[in-house]
């Protein structure tokens, strides 16, 4: 099931359900002013959405990393209120997870380089992770609203 289109640029909240967890995201944009055309369009709204699934899978090891058009910085912060929240998802007692995941996006380095111009020098920094082994299918995440 996809999410509902985002926002895009401006700053937005959501609680998404993964399995019995509920998490909340609270989603950041930069400067996408200079590339308008991404607000929303398909392939934007799907890496978004792939962002979040990528994120859920490595929230113990959470680093910034970049799709095609992206570049994104997520973060974990404690959520103070959580214990008064309470989900329900049917008559299925669903579980907060208990941290906020903050979610900043920036324009990839190649966009803000079209964006830009010539008259633009972006410094990209790369960094080398050993690989990691990946999960079965049946673990995957699937994200509902």
């Amino acid at each position: 099931m996809s999410l509902k289109p985002f926002t895009c640029p401006l700053p937005e909240t959501r609680f998404l359900r993964a399995g019995r967890l509920v998490y909340k995201f609270k989603i950041r944009y930069g400067n996408f002013s200079s590339a308008p055309d991404l607000d929303n369009t398909a392939s934007a709204a799907k890496e978004l959405e792939e962002a979040i699934r990528v994120i859920l899978g490595n929230l113990d090891d959470l680093h910034p990393f970049s799709t095609d058009h992206f570049t994104i910085f997520p973060y974990l912060s404690k959520w103070e209120r959580v214990s008064k929240m309470r989900f329900k998802h049917g008559k299925v007692h669903l579980v907060p997870y208990p941290y906020i995941c903050t979610v900043y996006l920036e324009l990839s380095s190649f966009q803000q380089n079209v964006s830009c111009g010539n008259s633009c020098v972006i410094f990209q920094v790369f960094c080398e992770f050993p690989e990691q082994p990946q999960a079965p299918a049946e673990t995957s995440v699937g994200l509902y609203i």
